[in-house]
């Protein structure tokens, strides 16, 4: 039996909070085998080939810091990459394929980010040996006799030229923060026919004079993308492509990776939202395992069929159960619950914002309802958040005689000094009587003691979202709650979200792009229609088919259920499919 043991060294506060009660009570070590040694850091270190796996560490430990893992099966993938000596470490990578795309999902913390920086030459493998530094060859000799011999025969020769777009898209600030726009793109593209193209397809005219430093992270988000499809390259390595873009950069986007594997190149794209990976991917990779601690890649597996078995929980060649639930994106929690009082209203609403204006005749969020918001970029929809949230000043009548809770599109903790237990307790300091499940379900327990300002982009989104709902309130304003969760997250921070509404008798606005989770969380949905960057109309709320058929009308784009999964598939622009829907008037079934 593989036994694997982890500790984590940020939240290990040894020895000063507890003088080694790992070392202590562990029966090997009291047995004279130096199981534990203290690595630099003054932190412990296990030996795990003389670990018997009782645990006892694992129950003492005051901090959580400690896991030891007993693997039943082997992994069939050979170890690949480890951190260090009780760090995280990686089996398998992904096949890549000419003229294909090649998509990854799986749980936050599991390898997929490492998988691809190892594709990218960024990190090397080191086959769980990781105080030694192996050269290209041995790299190369290691993998002999399997598809990734020849993927890193050509990566280290320079046959194959990766152009890799990261997962935080800030960090494009650092290195081309002063640049403008205008400067990237022309830096990449000599053809002014090729450039009005990108422009006008990008709708990207009206942030050609900006720095880089000015722009939102939508625009980040999607200005990052053209820099690095762009450059020259035959693979295009794109981890979380969709954090930020409204359904419309999604298609676009999605239309533009088709035109580039349609040239011979080849994708590779990791991304939480099922329905792009649903729509673009020819295969793709399950990553399982424990997070923070060992990550698994499946073989290949079709993209439907795929995602079936990943939301099933279980992947029928490796034989292996992933999750000891089925995920279920049909069926909504407290759906009988009937909708009460007004809880917020508005008539003849106007907003004048920097040249742009928001228009609404009128609507109100009624108790027990969630309403989610749906619309381009630009369009005002985090604009309306505020004027809700009192933030923006306003002309015509608002009707909230309400205690309001808000969270905002972008946050940064980046210069906090509070940890995650002090955060939440700002919002409600007995928070732990009442949400102590929730926060093991969201992944916070282990989470209190830490610095928010160390937190991961999920680990932030879900702290933020968590405390603005546990605090006392009649009106829940989310602003793209999803960005940065896996898919796992999201369904969580959904059922809560309906929890908190239902159970209390409250009522929430959820604004986010991601269709299949918008559509399980809500009960009804808003349309923002108008001109992105200078109109903005706030349609009333309706039944979500009626409000996305709306706004897919206005876009021009069609999308079906997938036969096998059930997720929400784009169909390809003027196909039989799109046609035959645009034919019926429903752009979404």
């Amino acid at each position: 039996m593989k036994r694997i043991a982890i500790i984590d060294r940020e939240k290990c506060r040894a020895p000063e909070k507890c003088n080694y009660i790992c070392i202590s009570v562990c029966p090997v070590q009291k047995n004279n085998k130096e199981i534990f040694k203290i690595g630099e850091d003054k932190k412990p270190l296990i030996e795990e080939e003389l670990c018997i796996g009782c645990g006892i560490c694992v129950k003492k430990c005051p901090f959580n810091a400690i896991m030891i893992i007993n693997l039943v099966k082997e992994p069939e993938s050979d170890l690949v990459f480890q951190y260090g000596q009780n760090t995280f470490r990686l089996y398998g990578l992904p096949v890549v394929k000419e003229k294909s795309i090649v998509g990854i999902i799986g749980r936050n913390g599991i390898g997929k980010s490492t998988a691809i920086s190892i594709f990218a030459g960024i990190l090397k493998p080191n086959f769980g040996e990781y105080n030694k530094n192996f050269d290209e060859k041995e790299i190369i000799k290691r993998f002999r006799g399997t598809e990734l011999q020849k993927y890193f025969e050509n990566l280290y020769s320079k046959k194959i030229k990766v152009s890799y777009k990261p997962q935080n898209v800030f960090i494009f600030i650092k290195l081309y923060g002063e640049k403008s726009v205008e400067e990237i793109l022309t830096s990449l593209i000599k053809s002014k026919e090729e450039m009005d193209r990108i422009i006008r397809e990008f709708r990207i005219e009206n942030i050609m004079k900006r720095k880089i430093k000015e722009l939102s992270g939508g625009e980040l988000q999607k200005i990052l993308f053209l820099f690095s499809s762009l450059k020259e390259h035959n693979l295009l390595l794109l981890d979380e492509l969709t954090n930020y873009l409204d359904i419309y950069e999604r298609v676009k986007i999605a239309s533009y990776l088709l035109e580039i594997k349609e040239k011979g190149d080849s994708i590779v794209l990791i991304d939480h939202d099922l329905s792009f990976i649903n729509t673009l991917a020819d295969i793709i990779h399950i990553v399982y395992g424990v997070q923070k601690a060992y990550g698994i890649f499946s073989s290949p597996i079709g993209t439907s069929d795929g995602i079936n078995q990943y939301l099933s929980g279980f992947i029928r060649k490796e034989n292996i159960r992933i999750r000891d639930k089925l995920i279920r994106l049909d069926v909504k929690p407290y759906t009988d619950k009937k909708l009460g009082k007004d809880i917020v209203s508005w008539k003849n609403l106007y907003v004048k914002l920097n040249g742009f204006e928001l228009i609404s005749e009128g609507g109100s969020i009624r108790e027990n309802e969630i309403v989610g918001v749906v619309g381009r970029n630009g369009i005002g929809k985090s604009t309306f958040a505020k004027v809700l949230a009192g933030e923006l000043s306003y002309e015509g009548e608002v009707s909230k005689e309400c205690e309001i809770s808000y969270k905002p599109q972008y946050f940064d903790f980046s210069d906090e000094d509070l940890n995650v237990d002090q955060f939440i307790r700002k919002f409600n300091p007995e928070y732990r009587k009442e949400y102590n499940e929730y926060l093991f379900r969201l992944g916070l327990s282990d989470l209190l003691d830490h610095k928010i300002s160390s937190l991961s982009g999920g680990e932030a989104q879900t702290l933020y979202c968590f405390s603005v709902l546990v605090k006392e309130a009649d009106l829940y304003i989310l602003d793209e709650p999803f960005a940065f969760l896996d898919i796992e997250q999201r369904i969580n921070m959904a059922k809560f979200i309906r929890d908190i509404i239902k159970i209390r008798n409250k009522a929430a606005l959820v604004i986010d792009h991601d269709i299949v989770l918008l559509d399980y969380v809500s009960d009804n949905i808003m349309f923002f229609d108008g001109e992105p960057g200078r109109r903005g109309i706030v349609n009333r709320p309706v039944e979500n088919r009626i409000a996305f058929n709306m706004f897919l009308k206005v876009i021009d784009i069609t999308m079906r259920r997938d036969e096998k999964n059930g997720i929400p598939k784009i169909n390809k622009i003027h196909s039989y499919l799109d046609r035959l829907q645009k034919e019926r008037k429903e752009y979404y079934i």
